[in-house]
């Protein structure tokens, strides 16, 4: 279900800005649209003039919202509401938290985020119950993302080979097997899609095909094991435990850029079952 539903509106930490009826009305929003800023990797050339240009990267975004607090009709005073909001927009020691909005033509978005500065002047309209403020708001990724979260599946399954009846069973076959997905990256940003693969599987291999990029795994998981790759985290967990020591080092970490990728699973299983894996990403946009 939606965190916010009228256009124009934003909500974070539980505390919902902006919209019809809304006490907390936005006046602006600067640094929202629009590139965050630019980390690059030029370095000078000595005694020339000019520099060399490295690698530019998306830097962190900081999002300023000017807002007026109001009273409520025939409820709380504009003191009391800002009072409320105040609560909400505190400084957060370490990680981040969502912070929605929605700007039409699009649904609900988010970016990940933390309060970095509130300020308020009180001057005669405060004390008429007209507050206008000034939240800050430090998003250290420059990403925004869907609400929705998409998916695909990936699914290997191998079928007994022939058996003989003797005194006991010659089994053949489970070779190594392939299966593909398309990852759909509606945005105009690169998005890092987290892949969760069930075994039972051998000798793993993940890779995007469009890049020509893939994740090659040492080791067998089993049907009770479960192994997390996270794309952008670059993280490896297995049945919750990290488990970086899997990967090969002829594996080169892959993502999702704008468009549409082909990923795809491959490996043996070695045994009759079926392994099965979830790639799960959200469109993303700067």
């Amino acid at each position: 279900m939606p965190v916010v539903t009228d256009s124009y509106s934003f909500s974070f930490n539980g505390i919902t800005f902006g919209g019809t009826g809304s006490v907390y009305q936005i006046l602006s929003v600067d640094g929202l649209e629009g590139l965050p800023s630019i980390r690059n990797q030029d370095d000078n050339r000595g005694y020339q003039d000019g520099m060399f240009t490295g690698r530019d990267f998306l830097s962190a975004r900081t999002i300023t919202i000017t807002f007026n607090t109001f009273a409520t009709a025939g409820g709380n005073s504009a003191q009391t509401n800002f009072n409320a909001i105040q609560a909400k927009l505190l400084p957060q020691v370490a990680g981040t938290t969502p912070l929605y909005f929605i700007l039409p033509p699009s649904g609900e978005q988010f970016i990940n985020a933390r309060v970095r500065g509130l300020r308020t002047t009180v001057d005669p309209n405060y004390t008429y119950g007209y507050i206008t403020s000034q939240v800050e708001f430090y998003c250290p990724e420059g990403i925004y993302y869907d609400s929705t979260l998409q998916s695909g599946s990936l699914s290997i399954s191998a079928a007994p080979g022939r058996v003989y009846d003797r005194t006991y069973d010659l089994v053949y076959g489970y070779g190594s097997l392939t299966t593909t997905t398309s990852v759909n990256n509606a945005g105009w940003a690169t998005t890092y899609p987290t892949i969760t693969i069930t075994g039972p599987l051998n000798n793993i291999v993940l890779g995007n095909v469009t890049t020509n990029q893939y994740l090659r795994f040492s080791g067998s998981i089993t049907n009770t094991d479960t192994l997390v790759v996270n794309t952008y985290n670059k993280l490896i967990t297995l049945n919750g435990s990290t488990a970086r020591n899997l990967l090969l080092g002829t594996s080169e970490w892959f993502d999702a850029p704008a468009g549409t990728s082909q990923y795809y699973l491959t490996g043996s299983l070695g045994v009759v079952g079926t392994t099965t894996a979830t790639v799960q990403w959200r469109n993303a946009y700067v």
